[in-house]
């Protein structure tokens, strides 16, 4: 349908392929990641509209980590780690971003959460952040933007690299014109005010020097992202290391015995 509508009306075309886009699926939770989330004081926050469920274990402890799920993620993902990083007397902190896991539903887009992530690592002065996904992307542009804050370890369980290969994928997907694929672009451009082409890990990671160390785990049989984009990532990032684990998916890596054995060397060395 949309193959043939885009010739007729593009920009309806434009408006229903952004309205999916800033619409997040939310996935169910597993049962050890709801354990996980049960056992946490929790506290709604106040942002634009949204009431975002924020999350804290290990009050007391301290060390801060912060955790930032991916697009379509939200924290429970997290559940596997989480007794990791409580074990290396870390205070865990969290939030769900807007329209994700069990804050409230509305259109949000995929960088909106950076502008929540300021104020939060602000406020909460992490010497640790731990990323996966999309998320890393949000973690990239907030360090990129504020430089005052000072990160010992940024753990990436995975990342992109440039956001038009997303709005490609999209077009493949669709079989979008080079018309239409160039107005969902310029949507894309005036909602984030940002050139989509400046909307990448290498160029974020680049200009980053508020972090002492990165490691960047990626599975080489990511199917939802390719090896090749932290790899690049990683040559950039002159702080970075890059581990490459074998047979885990985009979302198992997060449950796996070896993202942990990881995280844990990592944390007995800083």
């Amino acid at each position: 349908m949309i193959k043939h509508l885009q010739y007729i009306l593009p920009n309806l075309v434009v408006k229903k392929i952004y309205n999916q886009m800033s619409h997040p699926r939310v996935r169910d939770l597993i049962e050890h990641e709801e354990k996980m989330l049960n056992s946490a004081c929790k506290e709604i926050l106040d942002y634009n509209g949204f009431s975002l469920m924020s999350y804290e274990w290990g009050k007391g402890n301290n060390k801060t980590a912060y955790l930032v799920h991916g697009w379509e993620g939200q924290t429970g993902n997290f559940a596997s780690i989480i007794p990791v990083l409580l074990e290396a007397n870390y205070r865990v902190i969290s939030i769900d971003a807007p329209s994700h896991g069990q804050s409230s539903i509305g259109k949000t887009n995929m960088f909106e959460f950076s502008k929540i992530l300021v104020s939060q690592f602000k406020k909460e002065q992490p010497e640790l952040v731990v990323s996966h996904s999309f998320g890393s992307v949000n973690v990239g542009k907030v360090l990129r933007t504020q430089p005052e804050l000072n990160i010992k370890l940024w753990v990436m369980v995975t990342t992109p690299n440039n956001f038009k290969s997303r709005i490609n994928e999209l077009s493949s997907a669709f079989n979008l014109s080079k018309k239409v694929t160039h107005k969902l672009i310029k949507k894309i451009q005036k909602d984030v005010n940002e050139n989509i082409d400046d909307l990448n890990m290498v160029r974020y990671c680049s200009e980053i020097s508020n972090v002492e160390k990165a490691i960047i785990i990626h599975s080489k049989s990511d199917k939802i992202l390719p090896i090749e984009g932290a790899i690049a990532v990683n040559e950039s990032f002159r702080q970075s290391e890059l581990i490459e684990l074998e047979n885990y998916g985009h979302y198992s890596i997060l449950w796996s015995e070896e993202l942990r054995y990881v995280l844990n060397s990592q944390l007995l060395k800083n």
